[in-house]
């Protein structure tokens, strides 16, 4: 009788193992690096937009903005990059009423690259519907190979 429950088990602990491999091969893994994505053309300039996962937060991915239209929302745990001709943008983030620190602005030089951090707080208006309130903010340089290896590359937006 006690073999015939080690066959199930065997099998069981091998389609785990199995599926912890696949995981770890298939998509995109962590740590994320800007070298994961093709080469800025030249004359443009690309902008990196991450968002941290917050284990216990709201998972609403707030929508972003560049001069007033949407490109894209961003998740948690996820970096992406959008890539710009040279010039003067205003970025900002979906927040249910206007906020103080929800957008920046930059001029885009070519040949540069910028990365914007979405940020969140989960203790928004309440009548607003999601309640949290979302931030942008530039990440400096010297901090994007740490912010980076801690989400998902998902590409270009």
């Amino acid at each position: 009788m006690k073999s015939a429950h080690r066959i199930p088990r065997a099998l069981g602990a091998a389609l785990i193992s199995f599926l912890v491999a696949l995981s770890a091969s298939v998509g995109p893994g962590f740590a994320a690096t800007p070298e994961q994505a093709p080469p800025v053309a030249a004359g443009q300039s690309r902008v990196w937009f991450l968002r941290q996962l917050e284990p216990g937060t709201s998972f609403h991915p707030p929508m972003i903005y560049v001069n007033g239209a949407p490109i894209a929302t961003s998740a948690e745990g996820t970096v992406f990059y959008r890539d710009f001709a040279p010039g003067h943008y205003v970025f900002s983030v979906e927040n249910c009423l206007p906020q103080q620190g929800s957008s920046q602005t930059l001029t885009l030089p070519p040949n540069t690259q910028f990365a914007l951090e979405i940020q969140q707080d989960d203790n928004g208006a309440w009548d607003c519907v999601p309640p949290q309130v979302s931030y942008l903010r530039q990440i400096q340089p010297q901090a994007v190979p740490y912010v980076f290896a801690q989400v998902n590359f998902v590409g270009a937006r």
